[in-house]
């Protein structure tokens, strides 16, 4: 008799809760979930729900195989339920290539910024030799990875004060380092100056083409003339002696072997802007800083 309790005991517990196997053999089974209610958190659970109950012909086939005492292997071989429309919700293979993504991406990141970090440091060292000429003390600070502000608060004639930028190419983000370059942005050096008294002219020297000369060109005055680009920069300017101010600076960076994309003096601050390709440092700084102090010097003639 504990034989035969124990084999009516299993098909009861065994048994899907909710159906009346003894009437609804041969009736098409109502599904239980609606798309509108379905959540991730239960979305396996429901699945097999639902895949049970459309498999009405093999009802009793499962109940047999639960009976016969080994129903986890058998379940457990069976394909997984596939979601709605009979297809997986990730596939395999695209699991797989949002991984490799995952891992490029990462080591795009690690790559980008050490190369950064690295460019920008041997800069900073290069930068000691000739920083003085512009003034005292240096603070110094890191915006990022692309970017490195060096300002100093009491500059020495004819500047009252000085920010240097290292600005860098977004090596970290893949895509934002395309869409800079495709927008003509490159490593830059960057000097702001505000004068110890007014120009008398104003002017900006540009270069289309790069990100400096791009960013600049929409806030230049409209009643401001233009000349025709001479060695790719563009030169506009408020009036004759601007425009003759601009030839004079552009000759001196032409002798100090400076790749121009701005060139501004303004009568608002900042006063003085030179914006320059990253300077050859097989060069001693000194020379570098030693022809800003003579743009900032020539452009308050």
């Amino acid at each position: 008799m504990l034989v035969v309790a124990a084999e009516l005991a299993l098909p009861e517990a065994a048994a899907l809760p909710g159906l009346d196997l003894g009437h609804d053999e041969r009736q098409q089974p109502q599904p239980v979930i609606r798309r509108q209610d379905r959540h991730t958190d239960h979305l396996a659970e429901y699945a097999q729900h639902e895949q049970r109950l459309h498999r009405g012909a093999d009802l009793e086939r499962v109940l047999r195989d639960l009976v016969a005492g080994d129903p986890v292997p058998e379940l457990a071989q069976r394909r997984p339920p596939a979601a709605a429309g009979g297809r997986a919700i990730v596939p395999p293979a695209m699991q797989e290539l949002v991984g490799v993504l995952a891992v490029v991406v990462v080591a795009w990141f690690a790559g980008g910024t050490i190369w950064n970090v690295r460019a920008g440091r041997a800069l900073m060292r290069w930068m000691q030799d000739g920083l003085p000429l512009l003034g005292g003390r240096t603070t110094v600070r890191w915006l990022g990875s692309t970017a490195i502000e060096m300002v100093i608060n009491d500059g020495k004639a004819p500047f009252a004060s000085v920010t240097v930028v290292t600005f860098l190419e977004a090596r970290d983000l893949p895509w934002m380092w395309a869409l800079g370059r495709s927008r003509g942005r490159r490593d830059t050096l960057i000097v702001r100056g505000v004068l110890r008294r007014t120009p008398a002219v104003e002017l900006e020297a540009l270069d289309p083409t790069s990100w400096s000369g791009r960013d600049a060109l929409p806030r230049v005055p409209r009643d401001w003339s233009m000349r025709d680009p001479v060695d790719g920069i563009v030169v506009r300017y408020a009036d004759a002696a601007a425009l003759a101010s601009a030839d004079a600076l552009l000759a001196l960076t032409g002798k100090a072997g400076l790749a121009v994309r701005r060139l501004s003096v303004r009568r608002t601050e900042p006063n003085f802007q030179l914006h320059v390709a990253l300077p050859d440092r097989t060069r001693p700084a000194r020379d570098f800083f030693e022809a800003v102090h003579a743009l900032a010097e020539r452009a308050l003639d």
